[in-house]
């Protein structure tokens, strides 16, 4: 094969074998060392060291061992739940897939660009990114943005005609233009591979959440040790042993500080964004989580998001008459002339599925549209283009709406063009019959303007074909794309998904509201949102054109009855999600081409297309869906409110069980007894019965009506309501122990208050476990047993039972068995105490949980 056909499957199969996968290795910083290393690089956890040290060396060699097992445990789980979220964290930055158009066999196909090797021929167009180092071998008005390996922002202009400037690299943007390349280096041996080799680590995100949760700790913290303090200067003054104070001191500290939190965020964050990939969401950025939980409005592409993408031409508009696509005339020049523009100004291909009769279209759906209806006509797309040659291209407007080529056949020069009819139409001033080309007169033109409106009420969408022939002298693109022949247009059909319209009633349920914001014709956008269930009778559609009339206070006035924006430009894309979110709306953006990219960034979350989306708007989105589909936005949404809710849970449930066991401890002390816990029981509890309970809300994946809730609202992370509900669990947590410690303390002695309070503690903690569970009764009724998360934490409390009940560890914790009856009066007082709370809960809701 010559170097323009690219390579064989054959041996594009063995040079990956020797070259390896198209792809920079990423040497991350959290290796498995760091990860063990990094639990016991907590201050509080090198003091409780320490702490061990102290009582070995002061002959305590069980309880220093002791403390030192749990330590040792305690950091065996944080890895545990780290290293599985670095795992799933690298997983899904390997779902991420680019798509290459390369020649194999002779013949365009579409590849993951892992599978690129040296030798393969590819495609390269505006918004792609250059998928490996290349060398160009035709080029036409080439520009790629070499920023990301030199600093320099200014587009470099590249020329296959020039020996010094026709290489391209990795990593880079095309920002203009179109061309094929050869690969010359891939991977690790590519220019951005050597710069990746030398960087031995990759920084992680850090979300806004997290940075709010590591204040939160701090305060935590400083406030633990001031208790600590308290509790060391009361032991003094009361005489108690120095070793018992200083490890009480340390152990009520560790205990305090949620030092578990920062893994069950993360894993937390992992395993919901690995569901949210299984659904084909991949998140790029995981700080948009928390807008993605509170969005209310999204603003939607039409083609490929709200419809299916299968273009088909299923009628043509031709010298004055509609016909349907198997009606065609035959032997018609104005059709003849409509399918070679239709194949020459075109940037897609045909690639045959098999041997079967039907073909896949490599590129843009709209223009393999025109590509498939010259196919149906046994038109061979290729033997049109062999019969001249390529002079200029102009790549498609986004405010002209209009795409046009200069073609060269024989010693003269032809314009074609296509793009938007009222474009197209307003840029012509002869029309092509089957008479030949004559003047197109005004009126002419509003009858046509009356077809373009007959075919577009019909959902279809609508291009324009015009032609010219000329003297080519380099004139502007304005000059070429003036007085044109109009030859005709096409009725495109591409019908909504079905699931689109469940999809949008799930939102509206969940208080989100949708829009759309097409290129298309107004009259099509509405037909397509008619049939979605997008509109409501007093909705509205507006054009680009009447949109730039408004005022900026008439844009603000009408936004709301909005639901349908038409034949809008990229600046004006922008300014509509500006002003959505100017009125209070958490705004998501779709978009897949090159000029979206502002928008996305402007957007809260910007979703970018994974099957049409360019490289450009990929790079500037938040979430790429990997089907295009808005069904998956909306599933997204409802995972985004899973991952933060369950988040929230498993924050709410550590500070509010930490507290619980300060104000049990620093409440016993300023009432004169002995400390009611001894460390190791304080170490334990730390353990077990916050650890796995934090977890299991954070792994929950079942809530009941979540998308029939309004979007969350309030900015900071705990509202008025979680801050009563926090205040009374923790003082119900304290009243129980505190009220346990006195039954064993006053009945019989120290020992006995201790085991009582230890277990007493251990109940009020699974209370507030199974309270948050049970806000979603739905999901508490129905998975409690075939959750395995929730199931372990409800086992503590068989645990407490046998720990009291078993020699080895009675002795462990220096527990004594307690007698029935002051168990029981134990038991009975945390009873009442949790059915006072739910009282007032239910009764009392009004004043004090509203």
């Amino acid at each position: 094969m010559t170097q323009a056909q690219g390579l064989t499957q054959k041996q594009a199969g063995e040079l990956l074998t020797t070259y390896g996968p198209n792809e920079i290795s990423h040497q991350s910083a959290q290796t498995p060392l760091n990860l063990a290393l990094n639990q016991f690089n907590s201050p509080l956890v090198i003091i409780l060291c320490l702490a061990t040290i102290l009582s070995l060396a002061l002959g305590d060699t069980f309880e220093g061992l002791l403390i030192l097992a749990i330590v040792i445990l305690n950091a065996g789980l944080g890895f545990i739940q780290e290293y599985r979220a670095e795992k799933a964290l690298l997983s899904l930055r390997q779902m991420t897939i680019t798509i290459v158009r390369v020649t194999r066999d002779g013949k365009e196909r579409e590849i993951d660009s892992k599978e690129l090797v040296p030798g393969d021929v590819i495609f390269l167009e505006e918004g792609n990114k250059v998928p490996a180092d290349a060398q160009l071998l035709h080029s036409l008005h080439f520009e790629v943005d070499e920023s990301s390996l030199t600093g320099e922002s200014i587009a470099i202009e590249k020329d296959a005609g020039e020996q010094a400037n026709k290489l391209i690299f990795l990593g880079t943007t095309v920002v203009r233009g179109r061309a094929t390349a050869v690969i010359k280096a891939t991977g690790m041996k590519t220019k951005f591979g050597a710069i990746a080799a030398k960087l031995s680590t990759m920084q992680k995100e850090e979300t806004q959440l997290e940075k709010k949760l590591k204040i939160v700790a701090k305060q935590i913290g400083f406030a633990a040790l001031f208790v600590a303090v308290i509790i060391g200067i009361i032991g003094v003054i009361k005489g108690i042993p120095i070793l018992t104070i200083i490890l009480t001191a340390v152990s009520l500290a560790v205990a305090a500080v949620p030092e578990g939190l920062p893994a069950v965020i993360t894993i937390t964050l992992a395993v919901g964004t690995q569901r949210m990939a299984k659904k084909k969401a991949i998140l790029r950025k995981l700080s948009a989580i928390e807008a993605l939980g509170g969005i209310t409005l999204i603003a939607t592409d039409k083609t490929g998001t709200l419809t299916k993408n299968e273009m088909r031409v299923s009628r043509v508009w031709i010298d004055n008459k509609t016909f349907e696509v198997n009606a065609l005339p035959k032997n018609n020049a104005p059709l003849r002339h409509l399918i070679t523009t239709g194949i020459l100004c075109n940037n897609a291909s045909l690639a045959p599925q098999g041997a079967s009769q039907k073909f896949d279209v490599i590129g843009d759906k709209t223009e393999g549209a025109l590509l498939l209806l010259a196919q149906h006509l046994n038109i061979e797309t290729q033997t049109r283009k062999q019969d001249g040659a390529l002079t200029e291209e102009f790549a498609f407007d986004a405010t002209s709406k209009t795409m046009s080529v200069i073609w060269k056949t024989g010693g003269s020069y032809r314009v074609h063009a296509k793009g938007a009819p009222e474009m197209i139409l307003s840029q012509s001033s002869r029309i092509l019959t089957a008479d030949g080309d004559r003047a197109l007169s005004e009126k002419e033109k509003k009858v046509i303007f009356q077809s373009f409106d007959e075919m577009a009420a019909d959902g279809l969408r609508l291009i324009a074909l015009a032609t010219k022939t000329m003297s080519w002298q380099r004139q502007s693109r304005h000059q070429i794309e003036s007085d044109l022949t109009f030859i005709g247009f096409v009725g495109i059909s591409d019908p909504p998904r079905e699931e689109v319209k469940d999809a949008i009633q799930t939102a509206r349920n969940a208080g989100i509201e949708t829009v759309m914001i097409t290129g298309d014709n107004a009259l099509t956008a509405h037909a397509i949102a008619k049939q979605i269930g997008l509109m409501h009778p007093r909705d509205e559609v507006i054009t680009g054109s009447q949109f730039a009339s408004l005022s900026k206070e008439e844009k603000r006035r009408k936004l709301p009855s909005i639901r349908v924006f038409a034949r809008t430009s990229p600046e004006q894309k922008l300014e509509i999600v500006s002003l959505f979110q100017e009125a209070g709306h958490v705004v998501a953006a779709t978009g897949d081409g090159v000029n979206d990219a502002l928008a996305l960034k402007q957007a809260d979350v910007g979703v970018a297309m994974g099957i049409t989306g360019t490289d450009v708007a990929k790079e500037a989105a938040d979430m790429v869906i990997t089907d295009d589909n808005y069904a998956t936005i909306v599933s997204a949404v409802e995972e985004g409110r899973i991952i933060y809710d369950n988040m929230k849970a498993s924050i709410k449930y550590l500070i509010g069980s930490n507290i619980g066991e300060i104000l049990s401890i620093l409440g016993g002390a300023l009432l004169g007894w002995p400390f009611i816990l001894l460390p190791i029981q304080i170490l334990y509890i730390n353990l077990i019965t916050d650890g796995l309970p934090a977890l299991a809300l954070a792994l929950n994946a079942r809530h009941r009506n979540i998308m029939a809730r309004a979007p969350r609202t309030e900015k900071n992370l705990f509202t008025t309501h979680d801050i009563r509900w926090l205040t009374e669990v923790s003082s119900l947590t304290a009243l129980s122990t505190l009220a346990a410690f006195a039954v064993g303390y006053y009945l019989q002695n120290v020992a006995l208050g201790r085991t009582l309070a230890f277990v007493i503690l251990a109940l009020a903690q699974q209370y507030i476990f199974l309270d948050i569970m049970a806000q979603d009764r739905s999901m508490f009724t129905k998975h409690v047993f075939t959750n395995i998360w929730v199931i372990i934490p409800l086992a503590v409390t068989a645990l407490q039972l046998f720990l009291i009940h078993t020699s080895f560890f009675k002795a462990m914790f220096q527990l004594t068995k307690p007698h029935q009856i002051p168990l029981l009066i134990a038991v009975l007082l945390c009873s009442i105490m949790i059915v006072i709370s739910e009282a007032r809960k239910r009764f009392f809701r009004h004043w004090f949980y509203s």
